[in-house]
C-alpha cells in the first residue's frame, strides 16, 4: 500500500514538475512573466498564524492593471510537506482589480505559496514564495 501512494505522489510531482518550472520569488518584488504581463504578489498586512490574503497585482504591457489570467493558488508548510497542504484553486478577483488569495498558516515556520498563471489554459509561468510565520 506504501508502495502504491508513493509512486503515485512520485507520478504525480514529476508530471506537475514537467509543465513550466517555478521561479522563487519575493513577496512585494515586482515580477516579469512575459513580454505582456508582469506581477507583484503582497501582504498587504504582515502575514500571521491564521487566515492572511495575499493580494496580486497583474499589469500588461502598458503598465495597465489587468485581470487577463488565471491564477492557481496553493500553499505548503515546506518541513511538514502534504500536512499543512491547501489543493490548487482559483484565485478569485476582487472588485478593485486585485487577485486575492486566502492563505491560512496553521503554525510557525516555513511556508510556500505557489501561483500558476494560465491564459486560455495555457501555463505561463509559476511562482513559489516562501513566507516565515
Amino acid at each position: 500500500m506504501k508502495k502504491v501512494f508513493f509512486l503515485t505522489a512520485l507520478v504525480l510531482a514529476l508530471g506537475i514538475s514537467a509543465n513550466v518550472s517555478a521561479e522563487t520569488v519575493k513577496a512585494g518584488a515586482k515580477t516579469v512573466i512575459n513580454d505582456s504581463y508582469s506581477f507583484k504578489a503582497e501582504f498587504p498586512e504582515k502575514p500571521k498564524m491564521g487566515e492572511s490574503v495575499l493580494r496580486i497585482t497583474l499589469w500588461d504591457k502598458d503598465g495597465k492593471q489587468v485581470t487577463d489570467l488565471q491564477i492557481i493558488g496553493s500553499y505548503d508548510m515546506a518541513s511538514m510537506a502534504g500536512q499543512h497542504s491547501m489543493a490548487p484553486k482559483t484565485i478569485l478577483t476582487s472588485q478593485k482589480g486585485f487577485y486575492l488569495f486566502p492563505v491560512n498558516f496553521a503554525m510557525r515556520g516555513k511556508w510556500q505559496l505557489d501561483l500558476v498563471f494560465k491564459q486560455s489554459g495555457k501555463e505561463l509561468y509559476t511562482a513559489a514564495i516562501p513566507v516565515g510565520i
